[in-house]
């Protein structure tokens, strides 16, 4: 009976134990990851270009939340990127975007910082209100990001120039309110030596448009949060593979990085640290990643009709 007892008691220990590390400890061991994106083609003066790519920073007024964002800010900064690319859900709700702005304070980098909506940024306290944010809302979050030296990109893009070589930065809408035009975003970008895409989910790679970037960057996973031994994730964010939760991939030709993100709405994490991701190009030929299909023109117009039906 004793050593019953002191068996059920380990077992209690070690799931309060394991309860507290996925709660409190790793969401808090934010990860610097390097990653060399070799590009075919690569102009000499983008050859060692560095990106810091943020996500899902969830920024709202909780103490272990402003931590990591703070944290995240200092991380990136002394890593001292020439570009850094936040790929949205940067606030819990689009209300807290003035409130909480502070958590964001001191990002800069020479080539400029730059953001798109993700859904969380669209989303509202009350959920019967609006399916989304209304456009004041949004417009108001440009403001904000603006006044931190954040361009918030909503299907649109800028090109930057580096020693006489062009670099295009696109930046689509969150996709899971139907407000993505990946067309717009890149229509200007094709005299540019290097297209870059931010876009909130990695599901944008089944967009046939997405293809005209050079390498997408992705959040909106968070890597799946719980990643169990020789399975992996049991579940992310994502269209039918989980293997689209993070890394380095390829779908249909195309490269993405998909960062784990530096915070989580419910902030468990276990063997998925939060992240963040540090791309260099290089010239070369093209890295290898991991191969993720994309589906099909039919099937992605099924799925939006589906989406769209009562």
């Amino acid at each position: 009976m004793i050593a019953l007892a002191v068996v059920l008691w380990a077992v209690v220990a070690l799931a309060l134990a394991f309860g507290l590390y996925v709660r409190y400890v790793e969401p808090a061991r934010i990860e610097v990851t390097r990653t060399e994106v070799r590009l075919e083609g690569l102009p000499p003066a983008l050859d060692g270009l560095t990106i810091g790519h943020l996500s899902d920073f969830h920024c709202q007024p909780d103490d272990a939340i402003e931590w990591s964002s703070r944290e995240a800010v200092r991380l990136v900064m002394a890593q001292a990127p020439d570009l850094i690319a936040i790929t949205g859900d940067m606030f819990e709700v689009s209300e807290l975007a003035g409130e909480c702005a502070w958590q964001l304070e001191g990002l800069s980098a020479p080539l400029g910082v730059w953001a798109v909506p993700g859904n969380h940024d669209r989303a509202q306290r009350d959920p019967y209100a609006y399916l989304e944010a209304p456009p004041e809302r949004v417009e108001e979050l440009r403001e904000v990001l603006g006044a931190l030296g954040v361009t918030l990109l909503v299907n649109e893009s800028r090109t930057v120039e580096v020693e006489g070589a062009e670099l295009a930065v696109a930046g689509v809408d969150d996709f899971a309110y139907g407000r993505d035009d990946a067309q717009a975003a890149l229509a200007q970008v094709d005299g540019a030596d290097v297209a870059l895409l931010l876009a909130h989910t990695p599901d944008m790679l089944d967009d046939p448009c997405a293809r005209r970037a050079d390498l997408v960057l992705c959040g909106h996973t968070h890597g799946g949060q719980i990643r169990l031994p020789r399975i992996g994730t049991p579940w992310a964010p994502v269209w039918r593979d989980r293997r689209r939760g993070s890394g380095l991939l390829r779908a249909d030709g195309t490269l993405c990085y998909v960062t784990r993100g530096v915070a989580s709405a419910t902030r468990a994490r276990f063997r998925c640290r939060p992240e963040i991701a540090l791309l260099t190009l290089r010239a070369g030929e093209e890295t290898e990643a991991l191969e993720v299909p994309v589906r099909a023109a039919d099937e992605l117009c099924r799925h939006f009709h589906e989406e769209e039906t009562p």
